[in-house]
């Protein structure tokens, strides 16, 4: 695929099960070899080589770097040649990247949930338990949110958790923070999250929950300190 071409025309994948049957006899590799090399079952390997299987994008990544080659490369018609890579270590066998874990203060906890828009609320007195994810404003340290006068959220009322975080997955850090509180009905319009603030579809906004926080607890996974 060409830079021309990249993100406008969709890959075929007509010709994997070839390639990846071609391209692992090339190098002189068994299925078991694959994987191990991927982490994932031989007869997946197996199965994606007869066509019966269409691997997912991460798992399709895998079975590149596991062939010493592009995904591009897997995806290109049968006669095309490989770009070489060096094979990366079996899942598992890399040194992971040295973290800390970070207790927040209750500063830090209401700055950075103040920078979010999707939180999840949970209900201890519920007759079903349940955890939905909701837009949200902060006041203060009280969290306000609308929903639907006939959705499950709308009759939360009581002890309640609250929970906001962002995690960077690619570089293993992030953070989390949880409010325990007591949710009641807030009927000032004022207090309301705009219509169109949040990602979350919000549907109808019937009804208004303001959730005024007792106790608020954070932690940040960061890299330890003076590390580049």
């Amino acid at each position: 695929m060409t830079e021309e071409t990249a993100g406008t025309v969709r890959p075929s994948t007509d010709a994997l099960p070839e390639r990846v049957g071609a391209r692992r006899r090339e190098l002189g590799l068994s299925v078991t070899d694959i994987a191990r090399r991927t982490g994932l079952p031989g007869g997946w390997v197996h199965s994606v080589e007869s066509g019966s299987t269409a691997p997912s994008a991460p798992a399709l990544s895998r079975l590149a770097d596991a062939l010493e080659t592009t995904v591009d490369d897997l995806l290109a018609p049968s006669s095309a040649a490989f770009t070489h890579r060096l094979a990366p270590a079996p899942p598992g066998r890399e040194p992971a990247p040295e973290r800390e874990v970070v207790v927040m203060t209750e500063e830090e906890c209401l700055a950075r949930i103040a920078l979010q828009l999707v939180g999840r609320v949970a209900a201890l007195d519920a007759p079903d338990p349940f955890v939905l994810p909701v837009n949200y404003v902060l006041l203060g340290r009280d969290v306000v949110f609308c929903t639907a006068a006939d959705s499950s959220l709308a009759r939360v009322a009581g002890p309640v958790l609250f929970e906001v975080d962002d995690i960077v997955g690619a570089a293993r850090i992030g953070w989390s923070v949880l409010i325990r509180g007591t949710a009641e009905p807030d009927d000032d319009p004022a207090d309301a999250p705009g219509a169109d603030e949040g990602p979350w579809p919000a549907g109808r906004r019937d009804v208004c929950i303001r959730i005024r926080a007792e106790r608020m607890t954070g932690r940040r996974v960061r890299p330890p300190a003076g590390e580049a």
